[in-house]
């Protein structure tokens, strides 16, 4: 079947994103991202009537149109994986394909809270209803363990373990047992055996987190209750546990596993984040900085 056949396109697609969600475990908004791009690659494609392993000429419409580099790079990744998929699967003969690098950008270093300032922010948040008790809990947990947006919202009761941790259920269907802060940990008792009856209704199942409606907390409604109570985004959350961890003293791999990163060279961006924090420390506080 040639892929110039809309009709096996979609059908290619939609093969593609049920592995991605079913082998791959991908978070539900992964998934929209990885369909957005590649729908839009074929629009392109059977618009200009160009053979669909032209990806270069995709890439400079993509330039001319003023695209940011990292949106760029994000569909030239997800072009790339959907046909190395194509490939494994046996579905096209990709002999024509080239490999398309990825533009060059600036790397930013993550945003860090600091210590001080995001022990002063938890404590601000009041824990006297059911709501307050529910968000002050998602937010501490995210702070004590590092958890991904998708991984807190799939979180159910009996992931909760004796001794204080939590099984997480990673990218890959990877598991993972995670400690807890006695902080986090008591705030989620809390929120289990007084406040989420509140919540729990036939749709609840087994989720620790819900919603105002009884289903699962979405990630959307995470990331909006971190941005009202903190002010900021759950990765920069993630982005500060790991740091916070090396800063004290853990070792790279230790914070990796914790992470659920297969690649270390992910988790080393935060070692370079200390180093910057440790220089701008250093010239703050030497007499002759």
């Amino acid at each position: 079947m040639k892929l110039d056949n809309k009709k096996y396109q979609k059908e290619l697609i939609n093969e593609y994103l049920d592995y991605l969600e079913k082998i791959k475990g991908y978070s539900k908004y992964t998934i929209i991202s990885y369909k957005t791009d590649i729908i839009k690659y074929f629009e392109f494609i059977n618009k200009n009537k160009i053979n669909y392993y032209d990806i270069e000429k995709y890439i400079q419409n993509l330039s001319k149109n003023k695209y940011a580099k990292t949106t760029i790079n994000r569909k030239i990744v997800s072009i790339s994986n959907f046909f190395k998929w194509c490939k494994h699967q046996k579905k096209l003969d990709l002999k024509n394909i080239k490999n398309i690098k990825n533009m060059k950008t600036e790397k930013n270093l993550p945003t860090i809270l600091t210590s001080n300032y995001i022990n002063k922010l938890l404590d601000t948040i009041p824990t006297s209803s059911t709501k307050e008790v529910r968000d002050r809990s998602i937010i501490e947990i995210l702070y004590s363990s590092g958890l991904r947006v998708s991984e807190l919202s799939n979180l159910k009761i009996n992931d909760l373990k004796e001794n204080k941790s939590i099984k997480v259920l990673g990218k890959g269907n990877k598991t993972r047992i995670l400690p807890m802060t006695d902080t986090a940990y008591n705030l989620l008792q809390l929120w289990i055996t007084t406040h989420r009856n509140e919540y729990k209704n036939k749709y609840s199942k087994n989720y620790i987190f819900l919603g105002v409606r009884g289903k699962k907390i979405s990630e959307r409604e995470i990331q909006r209750i971190v941005n009202l109570r903190l002010g900021t985004f759950p990765h920069s959350i993630r982005h500060t546990f790991a740091t916070h961890l090396l800063d004290g003293g853990a070792d790279l791999r230790v914070v990796q596993e914790m992470l659920g990163h297969t690649d270390p060279s992910t988790t080393q961006i935060y070692t370079h984040v200390s180093k910057k924090q440790l220089k701008e420390k250093y010239k703050r506080t030497h007499p002759r900085g």
